[in-house]
Order: C-alpha cells, then sequence, then structure tokens
C-alpha cells in the first residue's frame, strides 16, 4: 500500500471548517472557476490558487477571508482530476480515506479486516491502493481530494460542515459508516446490534449497567438520549448510532436510562477503559451485580479485565460489538460484524455502481 507523502515543512494553520459559513444547500454552482472567483474577490487567480494549494505563501487571514467566500460562491479547490480526467472504468488507483491515524489503521483487528476486503477487491480488478489517514481530529476533506488517486472512500465521519466538499467532489466517491443524502454509502446495522447488545445484558438482571461508549458531543448526546420509541432517520455517527441503539433498548425493557452508567472513552484508545470503570468502582456497593456494554471488543475486554479483579462484585455479564478473534478466545458475548465484506462492498459501490442496503449484525452468545 501506498500512502499519501506530507510535506516536511508545516503550513499555516488550516482554519477550523466549522467557524467557515458554508451553503445550507448543495452547491448549485459546480461549474465556478478560479478565475469566477478571483474577479468576485477582487484578487489575482494566482492568489486563489495560493489559498488552496500554497497556504504558506498567504497570511491565514488572507487565506482565511477566500476560503470562505469561495465556498459561499460554490468553488471547492482546484479539481483534481484536471490532468487527466477518466471515466469510472478507467480508474487505476483507489484512495482510502480513514477517520483514523497509520498506525491505529494496521493493528485494529476491524479495520484491517476493512482494507484487507478493499484490497482484495481491488486485486481482483489490477487496481492499487492509496491510504489516506485522517491527521488530526478535524479531517481536511478538500486536501484529501487533492490525491492522485482517481476514486475516493472516504470511511469518515462526515459532519454539517463537510458536506459541501462532499457534494461537490468530482470523483467517484464513496462513504463508510457515515452518510450524506445523494451519496452512495455502505454501512452496517449498528443501531440494531447494540441494542442487541443492551437487551441481552439487562435480560442478565443486573443492578448496574456500565455502557462503555464512544465520545459524542453535547449536541450528540442529547439526541442519542432522547430517542425513544419512535423511529428516528439513521444519523451520520456510528457513536450516535449505537447509543441509540442502547437507549432504545433500555427504554423497551423498562430500565431507565439514567440508571445506567454512561462512560465515554476515546476509540483510538479503547484500552483507556479500565481506567474509566477504575475511577467509578468507588462509587459502586459492594456485591453489586454489572454488566458491561462496549461499542468495541477491544473496549469490553479491556473493562472485563479490570471488573474481573473486583473479587466483592458479581460480573453479570458482558457484551462488545465487532467479533475480533480475541473476543471468541476469552468467550466475549458480542456483536458480529463482517468488516471484510464492507471493504469489498465499499469497491463494488464505487466502481460498479452497486447499492447494498446496511450490512446485517448477529448477537454471538458466549461466556459472559
Amino acid at each position: 500500500m501506498a500512502s499519501k507523502r506530507t510535506a516536511t515543512t508545516p503550513p499555516d494553520p488550516i482554519p477550523d471548517p466549522t467557524t467557515l459559513p458554508v451553503p445550507t444547500q448543495p452547491p448549485t454552482r459546480p461549474k465556478v472557476t478560479a478565475s469566477d472567483v478571483a474577479k468576485a474577490l477582487g484578487v489575482s487567480p494566482a492568489t486563489i490558487s495560493n489559498a488552496f494549494n500554497r497556504p504558506d505563501q498567504l497570511s491565514v487571514t488572507l487565506r482565511t477571508e477566500i476560503i470562505s467566500r469561495s465556498r459561499e460562491l460554490g468553488y471547492f479547490g482546484p479539481d483534481p482530476a484536471a490532468r487527466a480526467l477518466r471515466r469510472r472504468d478507467e480508474v487505476r488507483e483507489v484512495a482510502v480515506v480513514y477517520h483514523h491515524g497509520l498506525e491505529f489503521a494496521l493493528s485494529d483487528p476491524i479495520s484491517l479486516d476493512f482494507l484487507r476486503g478493499v484490497s482484495h477487491e481491488l486485486d481482483q480488478r489490477a487496481l492499487s491502493l492509496q491510504l489516506i489517514p485522517k491527521l488530526g481530529r478535524d479531517l481536511q476533506l478538500a486536501a484529501a481530494f487533492q490525491t492522485t488517486a482517481d476514486a475516493l472512500i472516504v470511511h469518515a465521519e462526515i459532519g454539517p460542515n463537510l458536506v459541501p466538499e462532499v457534494v461537490a467532489a468530482r470523483k467517484p466517491l464513496v462513504l463508510v459508516d457515515t452518510v450524506v443524502e445523494g451519496v452512495p454509502a455502505i454501512g452496517i446495522e449498528d443501531r440494531n446490534g447494540a441494542e442487541q447488545a443492551m437487551a441481552y445484558a439487562l435480560s442478565k438482571q443486573p443492578d448496574r449497567v456500565l455502557a462503555v461508549c464512544f465520545t459524542l458531543n453535547g449536541q450528540q448526546r442529547r439526541h442519542a438520549m432522547a430517542s425513544g420509541r419512535k423511529v428516528q432517520p439513521r444519523s451520520t455517527s456510528v457513536a450516535i448510532e449505537r447509543r441509540i441503539g442502547y437507549v432504545q433498548a433500555a427504554r423497551r425493557m423498562g430500565r431507565p436510562i439514567d440508571t445506567i452508567d454512561w462512560i465515554e472513552v476515546d476509540d483510538t484508545r479503547p484500552e483507556f477503559s479500565a481506567q474509566a470503570l477504575a475511577a467509578l468502582r468507588p462509587s459502586l456497593p459492594s456485591g453489586s451485580r454489572l454488566a458491561i456494554v462496549a461499542m468495541t471488543d477491544r473496549m469490553a475486554l479491556a473493562a472485563l479485565a479490570e471488573v474481573r479483579q473486583w473479587q466483592d462484585m458479581v460480573l453479570a455479564a458482558a457484551v462488545g460489538f465487532d467479533d475480533i478473534p480475541a473476543a471468541h478466545a476469552a468467550g466475549l458475548t458480542t456483536v458480529r460484524q463482517d468488516a471484510h465484506r464492507k471493504g469489498v462492498l465499499a469497491v463494488q459501490a464505487l466502481l460498479d455502481g452497486l447499492r447494498p442496503s446496511l450490512l446485517g449484525v448477529e448477537l454471538v452468545v458466549r461466556d459472559t
């Protein structure tokens, strides 16, 4: 696999996209050029080019103003396919824009399964792969779209501020584990899987439920926790979907959600689950029957190792999500997903126009 090289000298800090105005509707003028923008802003086309390609040539203030006004006008940077515009059947290289860094992508079992699925399908077509990591928490899609690859698989959460970048993309593109209206996407039944996991844990009649979740911001948390029996549209976030599944199962089974311990852990640091539970232990009465429900197997296994050291507690249930090999070895009850198949389908959706429904998941009951 080839990874995109970055400059050794970092440019001026890229402005926070959330502070820049974006159109509320998809861009209606996709043919706007750099010359059009330059004329509207009263600057030279070279200045517009520098704002997108050579940010070190401009002050941060000027570049921020140019990017902001460009977006308002419907211009999202130079067309990376302009040098050699290709049709879908002429694609030679596919880039996976991944939501975490390279170390995580190449060590996490589910991430590896997904990339193996992508690679398997690309091998069948004699195509090459480019892997673009997410550098920092705010994905810079505009920069990612400048890749020399001919098509993109974007395995990253797409927030509202990034929707215009996706809609305006001029290369074949498919999303994974997120949604943007009108853009092809591949995903799994996260909400259903999480609901099965919580229902199983509650069926064991625990005194306390320790729900180890991905982190959410305040708005996302309020949205997920307010979900009831009414079916809500699929969200753009795996973290939200799984939290909604947990909440819906609790409500359906008569468990007040304020009696559940909602523990948030950075998904790139699953081992921190153990530390989070250790901090909670003083508030748990001796002899409590505990249930662990975690959004990944790696989180569940770290939490399980911690709780098994608490000799004055009873483990009623432990449920993960993914079904990685370590979960099988540990006898962990979990929700199985087929990440390899998801990778295969991502390529087929990208290059063949396949539009599959959400991939199903399965609760696998083991020792916990």
